[in-house]
């Protein structure tokens, strides 16, 4: 049904009512509230949208609350090892709960994958850059403040999400990361020589097979988290994961806490990389509890 015909026919059902029950005093146990609630969507989305115009990746799908004053916004990077994935991962169910009953915006964007040996390191920082540019550019137009922003990610994008706020987030916008099982530290021998699967992908991110070298210290969250860059973090990770080594969440949240920032670790002994069952349900309620506390919708 076209928007017109939605309005139209809202407005109808209001006549009705509102003739009917001044006619009729049975009928105001109708609640106006309730038919308006059944026909208007909980949030409005705008998918596809070009955030920069170098790459055709460049691209956000964002859910705006269909009634809202004034909205924090949410910004989720997927993951896949930076060859893979989409935007359109991102959880319905964490959709719903997010937008349509606690009013954020979400965004959930694409960036440059590597393919052919192109768009290595720090290609995809550079995209989520211009990815911040171009939403506190939009912020007066769609009624958000541009300089508060929560950052999720998963896996490879719970790289990137840590890796912006500690190491490119020179403005201070980002007040939270939550971390869906993403590595920390990508001169680890956890995730090099003794993972080859891992190792592979690190490899083909940098570039470089050499796990002293420079640039895997530049893409390391873990070594560009200081006192002075570091927000408040929650990680989730399996005891399981046979990608990322669970030690790489251990560690990231041991320096978290020896600098004093307000950290959160949830384990999970017997997941893998990512969540199911209860397991996925306990992500998502600790999710929301993280975000009440430190980046609360009002």
């Amino acid at each position: 049904m076209s928007s017109y015909k939605k309005n139209i026919l809202l407005l109808a059902i209001v006549s009705f009512i509102a003739v009917a029950q001044a006619q009729a005093p049975f009928l105001k146990t109708i609640s106006l509230k309730k038919v308006v609630n059944a026909i208007v969507p909980a949030y409005q989305k705008m998918l596809d949208i070009a955030y920069s115009n170098d790459d055709k990746e460049n691209i956000l799908d964002a859910y705006f609350p269909t009634n809202y004053q004034h909205a924090k916004v949410i910004i989720y990077l997927h993951g896949s090892g930076w060859t893979g994935g989409d935007k359109n991962e991102l959880p319905e169910m964490l959709i719903e709960e997010l937008v349509g009953k606690r009013k954020y915006i979400v965004v959930s964007a694409n960036y440059r994958l590597i393919r052919d040996g192109k768009n290595r390191f720090p290609a995809q920082m550079e995209d989520v850059s211009k990815l911040f540019s171009f939403l506190s550019a939009s912020a007066k137009k769609y009624n958000f403040n541009a300089n508060e922003f929560a950052l999720m990610g998963g896996s490879a994008g719970g790289l990137m999400a840590m890796l912006y706020a500690y190491g490119y987030d020179s403005l201070k916008q980002i007040k939270t990361v939550v971390d869906f099982w993403g590595p920390t530290d990508l001169t680890d021998k956890a995730v090099r020589e003794d993972n080859k699967e891992a190792d592979a992908k690190v490899t083909n991110l940098l570039g470089t097979a050499d796990a002293a070298a420079k640039i895997c210290f530049d893409a390391s969250p873990y070594y560009r988290l200081t006192k002075e860059t570091g927000v408040p973090t929650i990680l989730f990770h399996g005891g399981k994961d046979p990608l990322v080594a669970v030690s790489q969440a251990d560690k990231m949240y041991k320096k978290l806490i020896s600098l004093n920032i307000p950290a959160q670790y949830e384990y999970y002994a017997n997941e893998k990389h990512g969540m199911q069952g209860a397991a996925g349900v306990d992500v998502f309620v600790k999710t929301l509890a993280w975000l009440n506390k430190y980046f609360p919708a009002f």
